[in-house]
């Protein structure tokens, strides 16, 4: 790569949300949460609160109350912290507390020198000690709650007052799509809650709540409870008239694109693809790799194999695009342009991680096509972790070049991911046949991906790979293919790199800069991450855990 001495381009979690437009909202409704239900009881209103959604659940920092401080939206603070701990990027600010979130333990050098954690006493007690409504946005357990939480409370509102509005034409099908909508948004909001935090709460009437706490595990299966009702509505559903009537006007614009580029609202049949895929996901990354079964594999393989099975498959994603005035990232930046983050080396806000580039495979055009060397490593930032520190940055990749691209000035190129893609469901597919015994199956999809994006690197399926060479191809792809799409997290709790070295935790063969500059190749990280975030202070001090509530906070 050619080391360019100039300005670069701000590194773009979820790269679309960088480039999207500032705009006014489009939803006339004074409070999204709690509207006045005389405004919902047209169809023209309901239609216009539900596809209000995407700035309830994802949108920007304008959204009323809703914002209460927690920054620029779901898709950027919220998925911000899951690429952060799972090593994609890394963040050395104290803005939302990231600089405690991301930050590793401690360091073991090639000369096995041990660096420790220079600003804190780890991840779990700093972010405990931020856990409190005095802390505002630095409290970094609350994004991803209150974003879901009002979701799912938007959901209830929605179904409680659907039969309530008189629908002109096929009204039997409105009142279906409907709740199904809600229903999805119900099963995504949970999946979320329940893959991130201890415990969570299941509220099914709007503006209503409850003391008491279900475990993650619990909040899953509510998910998939939820996600099965609208995959039963929706499987009564025919495409055409009031179906695409609704679908239109309940999805705004800038969502209503196929992966492909192409305009499109969901079919039925792609719709419940979207669900059996979420709840592929909900298994997969809620069980310790170690501890899934060959029946838990068979689950995963079922549902991925009924799940979205084609890059033509509508998928839930925002996408830039000429006209980009009614974004959900709407208010980024505040000076009211938005053609990128522009920024000189010495001013990021993400910074690439050294280890996500060392699983690019030589010769990987997915590499070359999105990042380049900086003109000087960025080493130790702020002085806060020798894992804050790279050789690289993100550049503007155009239209492609052949392999998919992560950031680009150009509309139509980039997909911010909301739920699965067709990629992350492909290789849930492949994880699931490498571990019950289908190797070259499973190594054929994972060249099925690479040649998808673009790669362009030798197929590996003919290698003859033993069951751990081919699950290191697997975990490599995940992280290259998956980029940005708020699933790295995940995957390092579930292959245990997220737990400390004592209990057979960390990544070993990392890449690090130490002090000094010096290139580390077989470095050792100990992480030691939290598995599953508390609940955030901010609902226990208005609703504490009633009795035989489950646990609340890790000890």
């Amino acid at each position: 790569m050619k080391n360019k001495n100039k300005s670069f381009i701000l590194l773009g979690l979820l790269s679309a949300a960088m480039i999207m437009s500032c705009s006014k909202k489009d939803l006339d409704v004074t409070n999204l949460n709690q509207p006045s239900y005389g405004v919902l009881n047209s169809e023209s209103g309901i239609l216009s609160y539900a596809k209000g959604f995407y700035k309830i659940g994802f949108g920007d920092q304008s959204v009323g109350s809703l914002d209460d401080g927690l920054g620029f939206g779901m898709l950027l603070i919220v998925q911000g912290f899951h690429e952060g701990m799972g090593d994609n990027i890394f963040v050395p600010w104290g803005n939302n507390s990231f600089k405690f979130a991301d930050n590793p333990l401690s360091v073991k050098l090639d000369d096995g020198s041990i660096v420790n954690n220079p600003i804190g006493q780890g991840q779990q007690r700093e972010l405990q000690l931020r856990n409190s409504r005095a802390y505002g946005a630095s409290n970094s357990f609350l994004p991803e709650w209150t974003y879901m939480y009002f979701l799912n409370n938007s959901s209830n509102v929605l179904l409680s007052l659907i039969d309530k509005v008189n629908f002109t034409g096929d009204a039997a099908t409105k009142k279906k799509v409907l709740q199904a909508w809600a229903y999805w948004w119900k099963g995504y909001a949970y999946s979320r809650i329940g893959s991130m935090y201890i415990a969570g709460l299941k509220i099914d009437a709007p503006n209503a709540t409850n003391g008491t706490y279900m475990t993650h595990d619990a909040l899953i299966t509510e998910a998939n409870a939820n996600l099965d009702k609208a995959a039963g509505i929706i499987g009564g559903l025919s495409s055409g008239g009031d179906f695409d009537n609704v679908m239109t006007q309940i999805i705004p614009g800038y969502m209503q694109f196929l992966p492909n580029g192409s305009a499109g609202i969901p079919t039925p049949a792609s719709w419940v693809k979207n669900i059996n895929s979420l709840k592929a996901r909900n298994l997969l990354v809620n069980k310790r790799t170690n501890d899934m079964t060959a029946s838990d594999w068979g689950q995963v393989l079922n549902l991925a194999n009924a799940g979205v099975s084609s890059k033509s498959d509508y998928v839930f994603l925002a996408k830039t695009y000429s006209d980009q005035s009614k974004s959900i990232f709407s208010n980024l930046p505040e000076d009211g342009t938005c053609e990128g983050y522009a920024a000189s080396s010495d001013n990021n806000t993400f910074f690439i991680s050294e280890r996500l580039i060392q699983d690019y495979n030589t010769g990987d055009k997915r590499l070359s096509n999105n990042f380049d060397l900086l003109p000087s490593p960025v080493i130790n930032k702020r002085g806060r972790s020798i894992t804050f520190g790279t050789r690289y940055y993100m550049i503007d990749g155009g239209t492609g070049n052949g392999a998919i691209t992560y950031y680009s000035s150009q509309p139509n190129v980039v997909n911010s991911y909301i739920s699965c893609s067709y990629e992350e469901n492909q290789l849930m597919k492949a994880e699931a046949l490498i571990n019950t015994g289908q190797i070259v199956p499973g190594l054929l999809i994972v060249d099925g991906v690479r040649t998808l994006q673009g790669a362009g690197v030798p197929s590996v399926s003919g290698l003859g790979l033993s069951l751990l060479q081919a699950k290191e191809e697997l975990r490599k792809e995940r992280r290259c293919a998956l980029l940005f799409r708020g699933v790295a997290f995940y995957d390092l709790r579930r292959m245990g790199m997220a737990d400390d070295v004592s209990k057979g935790g960390g990544r070993n063969g990392c890449v690090v800069l130490d002090r000094t500059g010096k290139v580390n190749t077989n470095a050792t990280i100990n992480y030691s991450y939290m598995s599953y975030w508390d609940v955030p202070q901010n609902e226990l001090d208005f609703n504490p855990a009633a009795s035989g509530s489950a646990p609340v906070k890790n000890q």
